[in-house]
Order: C-alpha cells, then structure tokens, then sequence
C-alpha cells in the first residue's frame, strides 16, 4: 500500500517538496551569532553581543532580549522594533548597542551591574519571510573580593585555639581561602553576605597549639578568586605564647674564691609573655642562702663570697602564666683566686729553672777543672817537656803554666 502511494504521488507534492527544501536551505543561511560570552565587574559595564548573519536581503521585523531564570521561564529585559523604537525595562542602565543605525546588531550594553544581572540572556531576531532566529549568552558578574590577614592573640593556655586568621570580603563569587600545607594546625571556614547584594564574606581561621617553635613564624594566607590575574598572598607573622625555656644563669666564670666581693647572678629565660619580678625563685639544693646573699627578681646579689657557698648548687626556678622552668649552676669557693695559684705556680717554676741552670754551670765548671788537672799530670810524666812547664797551685786550684824555652 506504501509503495503504491509513492507509486502515484501526483506532480504537485513534488513541487511542494521541493519547495520547503528550498525554504529549508535557505533558512539555514540565517542564524544568530553569540562570539563569546560576557564578563562584567560589579558596579561596571558590559556588553552582550549578538548579531544576525545571512547570506540573503531579510527583513528584521522585532529584536527581543530576555533572561531566563532558574525555574526555565523568561523574563523581558529588552525589545526593539523598526518602526516603535526601543522598549526596555531598566532604560537607565540598559541599552540597544547599534540597533538604531544597524538592526543586525542586537547587541545589548548594561550598566550599574549588579549580582542579580548574572544569567543567561536570550537573543532573539524575527525576519522576514524567513522567521525567528535565537541564541544564548552567558553574562557573568564578578566582584573583587577586599583580602585582610592577622595574627590573632591567642590566650595563655596551651590548648588549640586560633592564632591567625585570613579574611576575603564581598566577593563574587566567593573567594577561595588556603593555607601552607606544612604548617602544623589545622583551619575551619565561615560564611556570611557581604555588605553589596549577592557578595559573600569568607573568613578562614587557623588552629594551633601554642608553641615557642610557631612564635615568631612567617607564615602566608593565600585568596584566589577569579577576578584577580595572580594568587593574593598576605603574609601573617605569628605571636605565640609559651612557658618558659632555656632558663640559665650567668655570672659565674668558675674562679670563685673566699673574700670575693659584689657578684651577682642573673636569671635568663626564653618565654612569652616574659615572668614579672615575682615570677623568679632562687634556691639551693643544699639549704638556705648565707647572710650575704640577697634575692632581687632576676637577680641573686652576692656581697662577699663566704665559705659556706662552697660545692652549692644554685637553682632559679621561672614561672609564667603558662608553666614554669628551671636552670642551675654548680658554685665552687676556692681559697685562692686562680690567678694567685697560677702566679705561684709559674714563680717556682722560675725558682727550679735557676737552680737547674746553676747546677748545670757548677757541673760544666767542675768536669773543666778535672780535665785541666789530668792534662798538667801527663805534661810532669813526660821528661822532655818538663823542663819548660811549672805548676803552681792556687787557693786549691790546679794551673798549668807554660812558657817557652829561653836562653840561660
């Protein structure tokens, strides 16, 4: 039956057939053109492009912009026709680009953009005969974020608690917060409107515990939004509290000795915030103090160096709001200063160097005088040369004088 129906299809259908392929190609010669999205800043202006394109002369009866919302409907935003002219909602913002002079433009210009003009926008362009075209833009409104980092100050408590905190203000939309990956703590995140409708407020804390380590310590808040060309890094130095540590005590150069006269010690300490005068406690682990030994906060005033400090070890205790620490120095009392023992040391050095010398002059002396006395003995042995050699001895010692041969 189909095919029988083909068989005797009358000429006229295939002029109608033909003639909507010929409609149908020509139509698609007609389209809307979007060249690319649009991008505003908040409280600027942007352009949304559309114009039509066609290979063939075409009457544009109507150019119509609306805006669909979340649900799918549309609602009118712009219109314009040939003969009536524009007809726009908001006319003191919203604009036709060109439509006046060239009705293939349709582009439409707003101003005074705010979050609630974000969507996507229709373009329609009614011709004829070859009726409506369309398309759709996307126009997207951003809001440089106001991007703040502070320390805080934590309480004196070694518990976790905030320590900095970074702040990206009124942004659109909202800015992206992070913190380095190797800083031991952890962060939690707020939200809240910003003070321009449709803007939002992040606030991203950072945790710790307290600690000397983090004390002092740079650390960088980084805000990344969409609007900037480059991460906004905000540097944070970190004031951390903690109890104290690496207590020492100077002032004792270990030549000590009885009589010594105003010494002081003093107690150092590395702790935030730093102990008041109350905060320090000096001790001994043999006993009290002797009379002469005075506690002023940090310092231990020693007017005369008695005995009775002798093999004593000295304790200072610090203590701050977050816990306390010690140091202690060992005391030895000598009789002497160093120096005196030195000096005699080095004194009877001297002393056994002289004697040393000496008896070895005395000794060199001694061998010399012998060896003399033995050399005179042979010459008296010898008959030939006795005649021209006299001894004589004097005060003990043994001389030798010789003289050559004269004439009688």
């Amino acid at each position: 039956m189909a095919q029988l129906a083909r068989a005797t299809r009358s000429p006229l259908s295939w002029l109608l057939l033909l003639f909507c392929y010929a409609l149908r190609k020509a139509g698609g010669d007609i389209r809307v053109l979007v060249p690319y999205n649009s991008t505003g800043v908040l409280g600027g202006s942007t352009t949304l492009h559309c114009s039509l394109t066609s290979n063939e002369n075409v009457t544009i009866t109507q150019i119509t912009w609306m805006k669909k919302d979340s649900g799918g409907s549309h609602a009118l935003v712009a219109v314009f026709h040939p003969k009536k002219g524009p007809n726009i909602k908001e006319p003191e913002r919203v604009k036709f680009l060109a439509a006046q002079q060239d009705l293939r433009n349709a582009s439409l210009a707003i101003s005074n953009l705010s979050v609630e003009d974000e969507g996507i926008y229709e373009c329609q362009i009614a011709t004829f005969p070859r009726g409506s075209r369309s398309t759709n833009a996307w126009l997207k409104v951003q809001a440089r974020p106001k991007n703040t980092a502070e320390a805080l100050e934590p309480s004196p408590t070694l518990i976790l608690q905030d320590v900095a905190k970074c702040i990206s203000a009124n942004g659109h939309p909202p800015g992206r917060i992070s913190w380095p990956s190797n800083v031991n703590g952890s962060h939690r995140e707020m939200k809240e409107p910003g003070s321009q409708p449709g803007t939002t407020t992040v606030t991203s804390y950072l945790s710790m515990v307290p600690s000397r380590q983090a004390d002092g310590k740079n650390i960088t808040c980084t805000v990344e939004h969409e609007s900037l060309q480059e991460l906004d890094q905000l540097l944070v130095t970190l004031s951390q509290p903690y109890p104290p540590e690496n207590v020492s005590i100077s002032g004792y150069d270990g030549n000590w000795y009885v009589g010594l006269t105003n010494l002081t010690l003093t107690c150092e300490a590395h702790s935030k915030p730093a102990p008041d005068m109350a905060g320090y406690n000096w001790s001994t682990t043999t006993g009290d103090f002797p009379n002469s030994v005075k506690r002023q906060g940090n310092m231990l005033l020693i007017s005369t160096v008695e005995d009775g400090l002798n093999n004593t070890v000295i304790v200072c205790e610090v203590t701050n709001a977050l816990g306390s620490g010690q140091g202690q120095v060992h005391i030895i009392v000598k009789e002497k200063p160093e120096n005196m023992q030195q000096n005699t040391r080095l004194h009877l050095g001297y002393i056994f160097l002289i004697v040393f010398v000496l008896a070895v002059v005395i000794i060199i002396a001694a061998l010399y005088t012998i060896r003399r006395c033995r050399h005179g003995r042979a010459l008296q042995s010898n008959p030939s040369e006795r005649e021209n050699v006299q001894y004589s001895s004097v005060n003990g010692d043994c001389r030798l004088n010789m003289e050559p041969n004269s004439t009688r």
